[in-house]
C-alpha cells in the first residue's frame, strides 16, 4: 500500500480489472484508513489535551470505555493486555470511575449530548456484576447522555451469566455486542475459544429473552478449518436466532499473533487466502440480503429496528469521542489520543490527578475531509459532490481519472451523484479508502487545486494533477 503512495502515478492506484473480487489489488489493507498527524507523548500529550478539553464540543459525540482484561487469550487476537482476576476488576472499576470524574467540569465533557457509549476491550463482560454496574452508573451520572443514547457492552459468551446481564441492564445498557465468531466447535477449539455451540445458543436465547436491549453478534470468516460449508452454517445459524444484528468481519492473521505462529509451526492449517475470503464475504452478502436483513454498512446487518449501530457508524468519521480506561482511544477537535496502555502506569498517572493520556496525534490540515472520505467508503457508497461542497475541495477533479478506472474495473458504479460499491468494491472498501485518501492528499500537497471556503465550489488551478 505504501509503495503505491510513494510511486505517485495515477496508474499505481488502478485496480486489476481482470478479477476485481478476488484480486483487485496486490495486497488488501487490514486496518481502517485514516489521516496521520503529529505525535505528542506522555506529559506533553496530557498537557495539550487538557487545554483542548476546555473547548466546548458540538455535533455528534461518542464515548469509549476500555476494559483491558481477558480471562483467556484467543489465538487470533492482538488486543490482549492483562489477565483477569476479581481483585483486578474491583480496583479497575474504582479507578475508571475516578478517571470519568476527573473531567466532570470540562467543557469537552459536559457541553453537548453524547449519542453513543461503547464498552470495549479486552472483555468488558469479564468485570464482576457490581463493578460493571458501578461504572455504568458513573457514565449515567457524569456524561450528558442523549435521551436516545446507545449504550453497548461488548463481550463474550463465556462467564456472561444472568447476574452480569441484569447488572448491565440495571445500569442502563441497551445493546450487547458479543464475539461469537463461529458456531463450529472444531474451529472454535482450534483458536482457543472456550464455549461450545450448545452453550452459545443457550446463552444467546437467554439474553434475547430479556427483551430489553439489542443483541448483536460478531462472526468472523477465514479461520483455519473454516470451510465454505462451515461459514454457510455459521450464517444459517445466526439467521435462525432472534438476533437484532450480525456483524461479519474477515480474519486478519497478524504476523506476531499466536495464530500466525501456530500456522507457521504446522499446528494449524493455513487460514483462508484473500480470494477465498472474498467468496465468503460475497456469500454473506447474498444470504443476508436474501433473508431481507437491513444493510447498515459493508460489515453490519440489522434484522430488527432495535439495532441502530450508532457507535460503529459514527466512529469511522470525524466526530468527537471521549475516552476512558487503560488503552482507550478517543478524539477531540481532530486530535486523536490514546490512554496509557500499561496498566500500572495508567494507575500511577491517575493517582497523580491527571487524565492518563499516553499519546496524542495532532490533526493534519485536511483531517476532517480525510476521515469523511474514509467513513463514507465504509458505508458502501460515497457522494463526492456533497463532500466537495462541504469542504471546498474539488475532490471529483482530483480523483476522476482513478475513479473512472475503478468503475471500469467493476469496483463501483454511478447512481446520479453517488458512487455505489459493487460486491467487489465492498470487499476491498478499506483498501479503496486508503488509496482514495492517499490520492487526494498527494494531489493537494502537489498544489493541483485552488481551494475555496467550504460550501462554495473550488476549481482546478489550470494545471493537470501532479502524478509524481
Amino acid at each position: 500500500m505504501s509503495e503505491k503512495l510513494k510511486n505517485g502515478t495515477a496508474e499505481s492506484f488502478f485496480a486489476n480489472a481482470a478479477d476485481p473480487l478476488h484480486a483487485a489489488f496486490e495486497a488488501k489493507a487490514v486496518i481502517h484508513s485514516g489521516p496521520g498527524g503529529m505525535p505528542l507523548m506522555g506529559k506533553e500529550a496530557r498537557d495539550y489535551l487538557e487545554a483542548v478539553a476546555e473547548q466546548p464540543r458540538n455535533g455528534k459525540t461518542l464515548a469509549y470505555l476500555h476494559v483491558p482484561f481477558c480471562e483467556t487469550r484467543c489465538l487470533y487476537c492482538m488486543f490482549y493486555q492483562n489477565p483477569y482476576s476479581k481483585e483486578a476488576s474491583s480496583v479497575f472499576a474504582r479507578n475508571l470511575v475516578r478517571e470519568i470524574e476527573l473531567w466532570s467540569d470540562k467543557a469537552a465533557m459536559n457541553s453537548h449530548p453524547v449519542h453513543a457509549v461503547y464498552f470495549g476491550g479486552g472483555t468488558p463482560t469479564a468485570l464482576e456484576p457490581e463493578d460493571l454496574k458501578t461504572v455504568l452508573t458513573a457514565v449515567n451520572r457524569y456524561l450528558p447522555l442523549a435521551n436516545d443514547c446507545e449504550i453497548t457492552i461488548e463481550g463474550r459468551i463465556h462467564n456472561f451469566g444472568d447476574d452480569k446481564i441484569e447488572a448491565a441492564l440495571e445500569g442502563g445498557a441497551n445493546r450487547f455486542s458479543l464475539g461469537v465468531q463461529t458456531f463450529d466447535d472444531r474451529v472454535r477449539q482450534s483458536v482457543m475459544r472456550v464455549d461450545g455451540r450448545d452453550a452459545i445458543l443457550s446463552r444467546l436465547d437467554k439474553l434475547i429473552s430479556y427483551d430489553e436491549a439489542a443483541v448483536v453478534i460478531d462472526l468472523i470468516y477465514g479461520f483455519p478449518w473454516q470451510t465454505m460449508e462451515v461459514w454457510e452454517d455459521d450464517i444459517r445459524t445466526a439467521q435462525s436466532l432472534k438476533l437484532d444484528g450480525v456483524d461479519c468481519y474477515q480474519l486478519n492473521v497478524f504476523e506476531k499473533s499466536p495464530l500466525a505462529k501456530y500456522i507457521a509451526n504446522g499446528k494449524l492449517p493455513p487460514a483462508a487466502d484473500t480470494a477465498m475470503k472474498a467468496d465468503m464475504f460475497a456469500l454473506s452478502v447474498e444470504r443476508f440480503t436474501n433473508a431481507q436483513w437491513r444493510r447498515l454498512s459493508n460489515n453490519h446487518w440489522g434484522q430488527t429496528m432495535r439495532e441502530r449501530n450508532i457507535y460503529n457508524a459514527l466512529g469511522k468519521g470525524a466526530c468527537d469521542c471521549l475516552a476512558f480506561g487503560c488503552g482507550a482511544g478517543g478524539r477531540l477537535q481532530g486530535n486523536s489520543f490514546m490512554m496509557e496502555r500499561r496498566l500500572a502506569e495508567w494507575e500511577k498517572v491517575l493517582e497523580g490527578g491527571e487524565k492518563p493520556v499516553g499519546m496524542l496525534m495532532k490533526p493534519g490540515k485536511h483531517w476532517h475531509l480525510m476521515r469523511t472520505l474514509s467513513s463514507e467508503m465504509e458505508s458502501g457508497r460515497i457522494n463526492l459532490a456533497h463532500i466537495e461542497k462541504q469542504f471546498g475541495v474539488p475532490v471529483r477533479a482530483l480523483t476522476e481519472d482513478v475513479i473512472a478506472q475503478w468503475i471500469d474495473a467493476g469496483l463501483m458504479h454511478r447512481v446520479d451523484d453517488w458512487l455505489v460499491q459493487t460486491i467487489a468494491g465492498q470487499y476491498w472498501h478499506v483498501t479503496l479508502a486508503q488509496l482514495l485518501i492517499g490520492l487526494v492528499g498527494m494531489r493537494l500537497s502537489a498544489g493541483a487545486v485552488n481551494e475555496r471556503p467550504a460550501g462554495n465550489a473550488a476549481v482546478f488551478s489550470g494545471e493537470k494533477p501532479a502524478h509524481g
